[in-house]
């Protein structure tokens, strides 16, 4: 039996504090056919040294400082498996996530993504508190309670390629929130799967981007949620 390909994404940016940790994550695996792409999005500090010392267990490309989206975007689209992963830098896999997810999405062909529960971590890795993601049963009831707020963390997300090809990469254009457009998208063509079990470690250290909510972004998404689901959100 063919075991189907996933490719995870790393995209980074001054996070040569982090970012080994993350790599490493995906690394220690229990999962035999996955791709490590990071991409380096202009950073300053050593984070080019560190990642090319890992030679070909992973596929590193730098490019000019662009923002989250469009580095994501530039490492999807050297993403050749079936299923496609992203974790931030400064987060990690925790033990069996791509495998796990792998099967729910195998066994659930007429799913879109996947998500799961997570950890909190603090900036040295040490483990604060778990939090169990919500999780709705109904497309409707997936789009209207995602409307009040985003409960998706980005970095518990498989996404079947396939799909994502038909609902599009994640935009440019917007500076934050591009995960949150990304998952009404996704919701308008398919159901989404879940896991209860944390399978990351989203790792708190004061300077994440949601710690500083960009709130025009924000209301573009909504205001485009609107329009993708008039008869569940109306006007």
């Amino acid at each position: 039996m063919t075991v189907p390909k996933v490719s995870v994404v790393i995209p980074t940016y001054n996070h040569a504090r982090y970012v080994t940790w993350a790599v490493d994550s995906v690394l220690r695996q229990n999962y035999p056919n996955c791709e490590v792409i990071v991409i380096d999005d202009g950073s300053t500090d050593n984070t080019a040294q560190l990642l090319k010392a890992y030679g070909s267990r992973i596929s590193y490309f730098y490019q000019e400082n662009g923002g989250t989206s469009k580095a994501l975007n530039h490492g999807l689209q050297r993403a050749t498996g079936k299923y496609i992963c992203w974790l931030s830098a400064d987060d990690l896999f925790l033990k069996g996530k791509i495998e796990k997810q792998v099967q729910l999405m195998e066994s659930n062909p007429q799913v879109g993504f996947c998500y799961t529960s997570f950890v909190v971590i603090d900036e040295n890795g040490l483990r604060k508190y778990a939090a169990d993601s919500y999780f709705f049963p109904t497309r409707q009831e997936m789009v209207v309670n995602l409307y009040r707020g985003c409960f998706i963390n980005g970095s518990s997300v498989m996404m079947r390629k396939e799909a994502l090809e038909k609902v599009g990469n994640f935009d440019e254009g917007l500076p934050q929130a591009h995960d949150y457009d990304l998952w009404f998208r996704f919701l308008r063509h398919y159901p989404a799967g879940f896991i209860r079990e944390p399978l990351i470690a989203y790792r708190w250290h004061g300077e994440n981007m949601s710690s500083q909510p960009d709130y025009e972004c924000i209301r573009i998404v909504k205001e485009r949620a609107r329009a993708l689901f008039p008869e569940w959100l109306g006007e």
